[in-house]
């Protein structure tokens, strides 16, 4: 996938309209804050204390027109890239700094319209408790820190090459304190953006939420855990929407959650479950959701592996109609995608998925959301950049 967030309409929603830039100019403009910032930052004697890397990726989609979870580009053949850039080093003694900047583009965007974007997805600091204690304190913007998926959502750790389509991967600003003790763990984190799916309710506004998640590790290899987090999941841009008095900020949405990780030998296994609920506006009573999937993968060799997704989500939508009326109906969809993967070389992996989904409506309005298919193509490339400007000519 080319873009981690879904552009869903909404009725009352006003386009972006953000001028397109062309991917020379975002190139530039990712190389010149990612690159250049990071070496202004690390002194010259100390370049061996910092890493400077990318990573390409290329993507060919084949998809069926019409359907809300897989189309891309109506149906059309289409292509889409992105160019992810990073810099880490060490700051101080137990102190780190990370940035990553992304250009992305193409007809296959997930995005209406498409258009050529450049984003900062990561920047932060991060400590690291020195001698035997197991504490690490992250601060700036950081990745969704609880669920299972989003530490795996660069193309070189996700297995295939769609993402599950329960939350989105985002990146909120805030901080995060996380611990080990033995088996356990917990992360313990404050950030300004809910744990949502983009195309079942409005954009977020930004506000501070508490997001918490704690795991037991019982054997080697095996690691169960649980999340949480609660607080606002509209946006201003429904403010029009609202009844006089109400803000955005006075709906809520909650969500509990569970995962799992497992490994054995060649064989690794993810899964995760979630309920939620939301304050809808107009509604007395509070709307309920559920979503869960599982990911399987076996390596056969070091260079080759298979993997599948299979998942489910029952999920309000959850969008204002006319005025300050609301809807909130549920939408249930199941999709699965398998695939493979090659890695080509030590830095260079090639994967082709399929996937399909099924949606369950009222009847008579089973053409309002038909089922759909989508086949991909992915090739990503992982380079060293402080490696090719150091080698010796």
């Amino acid at each position: 996938m080319f873009s981690q967030r879904r552009c869903t309409r909404f009725p009352g929603r006003p386009d972006p309209g953000r001028p397109a830039i062309s991917a020379a100019r975002a190139l530039a403009r990712l190389s010149a804050v990612v690159l250049a910032g990071a070496a202004a930052i690390a002194p010259a004697p100390a370049q061996e204390r910092w890493l400077f890397q990318g990573l390409l990726d290329a993507e060919y989609w084949n998809t069926v027109g019409g359907s809300r979870l897989l189309s891309r580009d109506d149906g059309d053949r289409a292509g889409a890239g992105r160019l992810r850039l990073w810099a880490a080093g060490d700051l101080a003694p137990g102190l780190q700094g990370y940035a990553l900047g992304t250009v992305s583009g193409g007809d296959a965007c997930t995005e209406d319209p498409c258009e050529t974007d450049t984003a900062l997805e990561q920047a932060w600091l991060r400590w690291t408790a020195p001698g035997r204690a197991r504490l690490m304190i992250e601060a700036g913007r950081i990745l969704t820190p609880i669920g299972d998926f989003p530490r795996r959502y660069l193309s070189i750790d996700n297995p295939l090459v769609g993402i599950p389509s329960d939350y989105t991967v985002d990146y909120p600003d805030g901080m995060a304190i996380a611990g080990w003790a033995g088996r356990a763990d917990f992360k313990v984190a404050v950030v300004d953006q809910p744990l949502y799916a983009d195309w079942y309710a409005p954009e977020p506004g930004k506000a501070f939420r508490p997001m918490l998640g704690a795991g037991v590790t019982p054997v080697v290899g095996l690691r169960f855990g649980a999340f949480a987090t609660q607080g606002p999941y509209l946006g201003p841009e429904v403010d029009a929407a609202l009844a006089t008095g109400a803000a955005w900020q006075d709906y809520e949405q909650s969500v509990y959650g569970a995962e799992v990780q497992f490994s054995r030998g060649h064989f690794e296994l993810h899964g995760q479950f979630a309920r939620s609920a939301y304050d809808v506006p107009g509604f007395a009573a509070r709307a309920y959701g559920k979503t869960c999937w599982i990911e399987p993968r076996y390596t056969f060799t070091p260079r080759l592996f298979a993997a599948a997704r299979v998942g489910q989500n029952d999920y309000p939508y959850i969008a204002p109609i006319y005025g300050t009326t609301w809807i909130a109906s549920s939408s249930r969809v199941a999709d699965i995608e398998v695939g493979i993967g090659y890695r080509v070389l030590p830095d260079l992996l090639v994967k082709a998925s399929y996937r399909r989904d099924r949606w369950w409506v009222p009847e008579g309005l089973e053409s309002m959301l038909p089922a759909g298919h989508a086949f991909a193509l992915a090739a990503s490339w992982r380079f060293d950049i402080g490696d090719a400007l150091t080698r010796p000519h």
